[in-house]
């Protein structure tokens, strides 16, 4: 991956967006789609939608969730310390001394999660994890007044953690899931752009809202697209470090390549397809078989209108939730590559009826 495209997934990962409160990193994606589309619209939730040939079919639409999982201040104590409600799920052991940066009309104020140290704590307490309530986030200010200055109730938070490279291609950062996703589909879309005098159907790249609340953009977005096929970009856990389960979550690592997932939520003509298009690539990939519901955007997506031809392509991620989170550049660029073929192999008569 080249410096260029590394400092954009940087931009992507850097900014704040938990759901519900993604208007600045939909502003990035407006403008970096710009480039590569012919029309680009967003709706009453604040889902992107941008299209390439827009009138041609079949429509297929490429959809990845821009939110992140984050908090709301709810209240503030008189001495200045603030505490909040989570957006999305947390395990709790992960958050103590954290840095965060709290959202404000005058811009970001850093602060730190803090709770009880570890001297103080009970031996009942060392052994269970803390509540949420049991938490603040310590902005260094003196009292109530103070803090209230700086910090409107209802402001978002998201951690700090910024993007890093670790060995070889692997990096780290807050918000890989699903900023690595929203990456994937816009550098597919690049490459389909390069290559439009070869495109046949009509393709809607759709950035979603709010899937960590209940996958609610793709939701909406599904209806008013109304494709005949739909590709869904997710992370996925992976099972290649320590106290995971290969018979409970399959095999899948990082560096692996592409994550297909094939079951009950997933077209099995689509699923052929993309499997045909990594093959194609020379691209190695792994299988994700699913007996009931991927915990994606594509279970709420499969069902809009009348139906649609699912498939859910993923990368590998460790330490899902976390803010530091682990995924491959060599992962997003084949999956990219695999999504980007995809849509160039179809056409009018391209048949997705199981």
């Amino acid at each position: 991956m080249n410096e260029s495209r590394f400092s954009f997934l940087r931009q992507l990962t850097d900014c704040s967006g938990p759901s519900g409160f993604e208007q600045p990193v939909q502003q990035i994606i407006r403008a970096e789609l710009e480039h590569y589309t012919d029309e680009i619209r967003t709706d009453v939730h604040g889902n992107v939608i941008a299209a390439l040939h827009p009138d041609a079919q079949p429509h297929v639409m490429l959809t990845a969730h821009c939110d992140e999982i984050g908090f709301l201040i709810r209240y503030i104590d008189d001495q200045g310390f603030l505490y909040f409600a989570p957006i999305g799920g947390f395990d709790t052991a992960t958050l103590a001394a954290d840095r965060v940066l709290i959202q404000t009309p005058t811009g970001p104020i850093t602060g730190v999660i803090g709770r009880k140290p570890v001297h103080t704590l009970q031996a009942e307490e060392r052994s269970k994890l803390p509540d949420i309530s049991e938490m603040w986030i310590d902005i260094g200010v003196v009292n109530k007044e103070e803090a209230q200055k700086l910090v409107p109730l209802g402001s978002p938070v998201t951690r700090a953690a910024q993007l890093t490279r670790l060995n070889g291609d692997l990096v780290v950062s807050k918000a890989l899931d699903d900023r690595a996703g929203i990456f994937t589909i816009i550098e597919a879309m690049r490459r389909i752009h390069e290559q439009q005098e070869s495109l046949q159907a009509g393709v809607f790249l759709v950035s979603a809202v709010q899937e960590e609340v209940g996958s609610r953009g793709a939701t909406t977005s599904a209806y008013s697209v109304a494709p005949l096929i739909a590709i869904a970009v997710d992370v996925t856990f992976t099972s290649d470090h320590p106290g995971t389960s290969k018979q409970e979550i399959g095999e899948v690592k990082l560096n692996g390549g592409p994550v297909i997932t094939l079951g009950g939520n997933i077209n099995p003509r689509v699923y052929q397809l993309l499997i045909k298009a990594a093959n194609e690539a020379g691209i190695a990939y792994q299988i994700d078989p699913q007996a009931g519901s991927t915990y994606t955007d594509t279970d709420l997506v499969q069902i809009a209108r009348g139906g649609v031809a699912t498939g859910l392509v993923s990368i590998p991620c460790r330490y899902l939730h976390t803010g530091s989170e682990i995924a491959s550049l060599k992962d997003m660029d084949e999956v990219a590559d695999v999504l980007a073929r995809f849509v160039l192999a179809l056409n009018a008569d391209t048949n997705v009826i199981p």
